[in-house]
């Protein structure tokens, strides 16, 4: 069975906090991750708090110099948040950048980074000053500091402020993604017990739930708390309905109304078969859809290793039964070529929705979608039909194509 890689096309519509709230919660561990509580992501643990501010960088700023107002703000921030009292004792800070592109650290960054204890926080804070405000020793002037990031940095370097500021420093980490976030998401992901040939489609539909439930609960002007119980809880569930013991998912998307319009156009068997028996048209549009997407569905089915070339035998013979009986029924029950076929198609469409493939539930479509192929081949002579004379019937209207 063929192992997804790649990460889906679809992530990128996802905002970074909920796509990293999505990170914090594959984990083996009881969690609570929160976003907008504590800050961008917030994760409380075992009396532990960590607080991450997130940065997605698309642009040419980058949040990681030595003067980025984002980063001074994220500071003066954390420490406020400490003077007022809302973090707990215990507590992890934690700076993210997601980037496009290759960015570059500031040296003040790297020291506030690389500063584990009380000390080095204290010597980190001095350098950045002659950073910034430049060295009395030196006779080199400084640039000046922008109106933008003055206000915070005035905070940083009070006197009344600096004890505050070099917990922070103690605390604080940076990580940096250089177009690899993305990517190491998916692969933690696929780290859990799920089946790895729905790796994508439980990507997808997990990042959805999260995506669902921050939405549900920041749109009150609330943060948003979700558990790792709850999480594990709705993973399992969209595992379960997709296990392969008990059914075949969909992976194909439903197609286009312009790719089923041209199906259509292209009056194929199966559709003259329909136009047969006076079908409307919105059902006409309908079957061409399931045709489609059942030719897609059967295609990725095989590419995940899921089914192969003789998988469908019986299936096929199953609904050439149902037909066959179906027939039979109408005949006695129905009078008038075009009502029987009616009667005819509308039975076999209703049975076909709960006709197993290898013992597993198949997608509500599948059903029709192989009707509609049973219908459709070979063009001269389909295996099935629903007009009481289709053979005779689309012979003559291939004279007439003539």
């Amino acid at each position: 069975m063929s192992d997804n890689t790649h990460v889906p096309d679809k992530l990128e519509g996802y905002m970074l906090q909920v796509r990293h709230a999505l990170y914090e919660l594959i984990c083996l561990d009881e969690r609570v991750v929160s976003v907008e509580a504590y800050e961008d992501v917030a994760v409380e643990k075992e009396g532990l708090l960590i607080a991450e501010q997130t940065k997605s960088v698309l642009s040419n700023n980058n949040p990681v110099t030595d003067r980025a107002e984002v980063f001074w703000k994220t500071i003066y921030n954390w420490c406020n948040y400490f003077t007022q009292g809302q973090y707990p004792p215990k507590v992890v800070l934690k700076y993210i950048v997601v980037s496009s592109h290759s960015i570059k650290a500031g040296t003040i960054p790297k020291l506030f980074a690389e500063a584990k204890t009380e000390t080095e926080a204290k010597e980190a804070l001095e350098s950045a000053r002659i950073i910034l405000f430049g060295d009395t020793k030196s006779k080199e002037k400084p640039r000046p500091i922008s109106k933008t990031i003055e206000p915070y940095i005035e905070y940083c370097f009070a006197p009344k402020n600096k004890e505050t500021v070099i917990k922070v420093i103690s605390l604080m980490e940076i990580d940096i993604h250089e177009d690899t976030y993305d990517q190491e998401l998916f692969n933690k992901f696929k780290m859990q017990s799920i089946p790895l040939e729905y790796a994508t489609e439980l990507f997808e539909s997990m990042l959805g739930w999260v995506s669902d439930q921050v939405h549900q609960q920041t749109k009150q002007n609330k943060p948003a708390y979700i558990s790792s119980k709850d999480y594990k809880t709705a993973l399992d569930s969209q595992i379960r309905s997709r296990d392969q013991k008990i059914i075949l998912s969909a992976v194909s998307v439903q197609p286009e109304a312009s790719q089923t319009t041209s199906e259509v156009e292209r009056h194929d068997t199966y559709i003259k078969q329909l136009e047969l028996i006076d079908v409307d048209e919105s059902d006409i549009f309908e079957a061409a859809s399931d045709f489609l997407r059942t030719r897609s569905e059967k295609t990725a089915w095989a590419k995940k290793g899921l089914i192969n070339g003789g998988s469908f035998t019986d299936y096929y013979d199953s609904l050439k039964r149902l037909w066959k009986n179906q027939k039979l029924l109408s005949s006695v029950v129905v009078n008038g070529d075009i009502e029987r076929g009616k009667y005819l198609y509308a039975q076999c469409l209703s049975y076909a929705i709960s006709h197993r493939l290898l013992g597993r539930d198949v997608p509500s479509f599948f059903g029709s979608g192989s009707l509609q192929a049973l219908a459709n081949e070979p063009s001269d002579r389909p295996t099935i039909g629903w007009h009481p004379r289709y053979i005779e019937l689309l012979k003559g209207d291939d004279n007439g194509d003539k």
